[in-house]
C-alpha cells in the first residue's frame, strides 16, 4: 500500500456560505475553484492564491451552531508561510481587515499567528524554524 503524501483539502462547515466565500477571499486571499449547490448542503472548494485545493467550505441547511474548538472534532487549521517577516505582515493585513489575532507567538519549532474567520472557526498561520 502507498504511504499518503499531504492533505488534499479539509472542509470546514459554515454558516452562511456566501459569507464565509466572501471572507476567505478578502482576507485570505483564497479563490473560489468551483461551487455545488444541492438539496441539504451548499458547498464552495477554494484554492490558495494561484494554487492547489486548500478548503472546502459547506453551508449545511437548517444548521447554525456555533464553531467551538472544545467539542470533538476540529481544534484548528494552520496555513503555512514560508518566514517570520512573513508572518508578521500577515498579522497586519488580518488586524487591518478588523480580524483578531493573538499577535505572533514564538514557540519552539517556530512562530504561530492565532485567528478566527467569519464564524468563529479557529485558524493560524505557522512558520516552521526547521
Amino acid at each position: 500500500m502507498a504511504d499518503l503524501r499531504s492533505f488534499h483539502h479539509v472542509s470546514l462547515s459554515v454558516r452562511d456560505l456566501d459569507a464565509s466565500v466572501g471572507w476567505y477571499e478578502s482576507v485570505l486571499g483564497f479563490e473560489v475553484l468551483f461551487r455545488e449547490e444541492g438539496d441539504e448542503r451548499r458547498a464552495a472548494v477554494m484554492s490558495f492564491a494561484g494554487g492547489g485545493y486548500s478548503v472546502g467550505l459547506t453551508e449545511h441547511h437548517g444548521r447554525g451552531a456555533t464553531f467551538d474548538p472544545t467539542v470533538m472534532g476540529l481544534d484548528h487549521l494552520a496555513f503555512s508561510v514560508d518566514s517570520a517577516d512573513e508572518l508578521r505582515a500577515w498579522d497586519r493585513r488580518l488586524r487591518d481587515a478588523g480580524v483578531e489575532t493573538s499577535g505572533v507567538i514564538d514557540i519552539a519549532p517556530g512562530a504561530i499567528l492565532n485567528f478566527k474567520d467569519a464564524d468563529g472557526i479557529a485558524l493560524a498561520l505557522f512558520w516552521d524554524r526547521g
